[in-house]
């Protein structure tokens, strides 16, 4: 694998400055949920992206599915950043108080926030073994119950929620919702039928959601003592003042799966626009695809009892791995973590780290590239860098980035020679520059979106060193390899005897893994060897 010499002296030569600079003038579009169309993305503040994260319900072990969505919008978020050029303040949700949690509670006869506590830091580990950023802020719901509670009074207060003798506070939709052309928001009657018959009797309309659950006062479960009597937060009240806590009436950016349109997102829309006054809450709702199973006909659930934890994946496939799956799928489409889709992301893993191995041994003259033109390569890099551009600017177009640098790595081995038996003066000729410049144009691209193909990337102190040694007795192996075929094709030429300059070979190598920490020691019937300390 390559080291990592001095990137900023390669982009230099490709004139990126403009990546620095002027990008954030490079229009943007993308594809915004509410209006079903591509729109060009103008944040309010020039240059600073306001965005909510709708996070995880911490009731149990986080799964692929999720990683598929925090990968994916981790992904934007870096190209917005990087590529781009925003500031963002990103704000990331967590339900840390919900029915499930609660029951999982009861059952194993804990404190809730015990649950809660364990599986978020779970989460969060997940998180960074994915190498997902942080946000800037986590909210939790157990940290804003008074502020949703008042969030909830002042919906009163305008007119569009009302309290019921149970306890529980509904957003009235007739008040609001059919008034601001909110009528795509309508709830499917025919789905309410797990909906308790009291419940349905005390609100005015089956379509009125719930902000506040009422609880019996005498009862064990959890609840919190509000104006209206005691309960707990409805799932949608939440986001919506954490949210407009931090980021006041007007966000850039809203995000979440896809499952979450409906009706998480479209109740936010409402109460939030009901509590602020205005028709535009936030301007850009993005929505990931959902992972499926191998039918691609059925979402990852919980429910479902079909999903893959994340630690289980990470067993198999690398966080590398994963991640080249995001990123070769639209961010909007559905994806099946089948083999195929799987086998794609493995080889384009394979090839990069093919093509960096390869020029490392381009480097010590070892592969031919005299046919390869020094500057037909940089301009080709060059336009690969503008059409990456592109492409990332229309709605994020990672799959599209990815087979630009594919192509790149294609071009650049179709000029290789690996027999340079036959062009030994012309390889020593070649200037290998622009290969290097090739190998830091793709690896900047990588650790743009994430990924780290590095010598030592993602990998701990100990681990990293146990690598170089390990690669440094295998080149030691090989070369002394090379050494053995070469004398052995010299002397059968010649009909000399190879004992004595093969000998020394073996004495040679023995003192180069001595260096390397390797103890070689010849006995009677072979040898042996040791790790120096």
């Amino acid at each position: 694998m390559i080291l990592r010499s001095n990137r900023f002296s390669f982009r230099s030569l490709l004139s990126l400055h403009r990546f620095y600079s002027s990008y954030q003038l490079h229009d943007v579009y993308i594809y915004n949920s509410t209006s079903k169309a591509m729109e060009k993305f103008e944040a309010k503040y020039p240059g600073t992206i306001f965005w909510y994260s709708c996070g995880p319900t911490v009731y149990d072990s986080s799964h692929i599915g999720h990683a598929s969505t925090y990968v994916t919008f981790d992904i934007i978020h870096r190209i917005l950043k990087h590529v781009f050029n925003y500031n963002i303040v990103l704000m990331m949700g967590i339900t840390d108080i919900d029915d499930k949690i609660i029951q999982r509670s009861q059952k194993e006869k804990v404190h809730y926030l015990e649950i809660s506590k364990k599986y978020e830091q779970e989460f969060i580990d997940d998180m960074q073994k994915l190498n997902v950023q942080s946000p800037t802020l986590y909210a939790r719901v157990s940290d804003h119950i008074p502020l949703i509670i008042n969030f909830i009074q002042r919906l009163i207060d305008k007119g569009v929620a009302y309290a019921c003798p149970s306890g529980s506070v509904y957003f009235d939709m007739n008040q609001y919702g059919e008034k601001h052309d909110y009528q795509h928001h309508r709830m499917n009657e025919q789905g309410l039928s797990s909906i308790e018959a009291d419940i349905l009797a005390e609100k005015r309309s089956t379509r009125d959601f719930a902000l506040w659950k009422g609880r019996d006062p005498a009862s064990n479960e959890l609840k919190f003592q509000s104006p209206w009597g005691y309960g707990r937060p409805g799932w949608h009240i939440e986001c919506s003042a954490m949210a407009s806590r931090t980021f006041g009436s007007h966000l850039d950016i809203h995000s979440g799966g896809l499952d979450l349109v409906f009706p998480h997102h479209a109740n936010e829309i409402l109460q939030s626009t009901a509590y602020h006054g205005n028709k535009t809450w936030v301007k850009y709702w993005l929505h990931s695809g959902l992972l499926n199973t191998k039918s691609m006909d059925e979402k990852m659930s919980k429910s479902l009892n079909n999903t893959i934890l994340i630690r289980d994946m990470l067993e198999t496939y690398t966080p590398a791995q994963f991640r080249l799956f995001c990123l070769m799928h639209d961010y909007r489409s559905p994806r099946s973590f089948e083999s195929a889709a799987i086998q794609q992301a493995l080889f384009v893993d394979k090839l990069f780290r093919s093509f960096f191995d390869t020029v490392q041994a381009c480097q010590k003259g070892l592969v031919d590239v005299s046919t390869l033109s020094e500057a037909e390569t940089i301009s080709r890099i060059s336009n690969t860098q503008d059409e990456i551009i592109d492409v990332l600017a229309n709605n994020f177009d990672t799959p599209s980035a990815m087979t630009r640098l594919q192509e790149l790595v294609h071009w650049i081995n179709s000029h290789m020679n690996y027999d340079i038996r036959d062009n030994e003066n012309a390889m020593m000729n070649t200037s290998t520059c622009a290969l290097h410049l090739a190998v830091d144009f793709i690896q900047s691209w990588l650790e743009i979106f994430g990924i780290d193909m590095s010598i030592s990337g993602g990998q701990n102190q100990k681990t990293s060193s146990d690598r170089i040694l390990l690669e440094n007795v295998i080149e030691k192996s090989v070369q002394f390899r090379t050494n053995i075929r070469g004398i052995s094709r010299q002397k059968v030429a010649s009909g000399e005897s190879p004992k004595k300059q093969l000998l020394e070979q073996c004495d040679d190598y023995r003192l180069q893994m001595k260096y390397l920490g390797v103890e070689i020691k010849d006995r009677h019937q072979g040898s042996t060897w040791s790790l120096k300390k």
